[in-house]
Formats: structure tokens, sequence, C-alpha cells
């Protein structure tokens, strides 16, 4: 990621930052399913830690419904 504002502060003055790694590795595995026009979809995500200091990876799910008309 070349700018990540929430990690490197403020772009145009200094503020608050923390150090970051430059790669950042992400695992989605997910299952979707289709009834007639509506699909729904559920991802689930592993992220490798993104700063320093973070204590764990990420992970976190996703869930979305789509309607074809």
């Amino acid at each position: 990621m070349g700018r990540n504002i929430f990690l490197d502060g403020n772009t145009f003055g200094s503020s608050h930052s923390v150090g970051h790694k430059p790669l950042v590795a992400d695992l989605s595995l997910g299952v979707a399913m289709n009834i007639k026009n509506t699909k729904i979809a559920y991802a689930f995500v592993y992220r490798t830690k993104e700063f320093d200091s973070q204590r764990n990876a990420q992970i976190f799910g996703t869930v979305s419904i789509n309607w074809t008309f």
C-alpha cells in the first residue's frame, strides 16, 4: 500500500503515526448460493498484521446479497 492515512498520519502536516509493514497478505474463502434471481454470498478473510505494534492478525467476514432484475 502506497499510503494509509490511518497508519501514516496526516498527509500535509505532522501527526501521530505507527510503523507499518510494506506488504500485507489476505486469505479469503467463501461460499455463494443462487436462488432464482438472488445471490447470497459469505466470505471469511484472514489478513496478516498491518503495523508493528498490532497484537494479532485481522479475521473478519463479509455477507453480500445481490438481486438481479
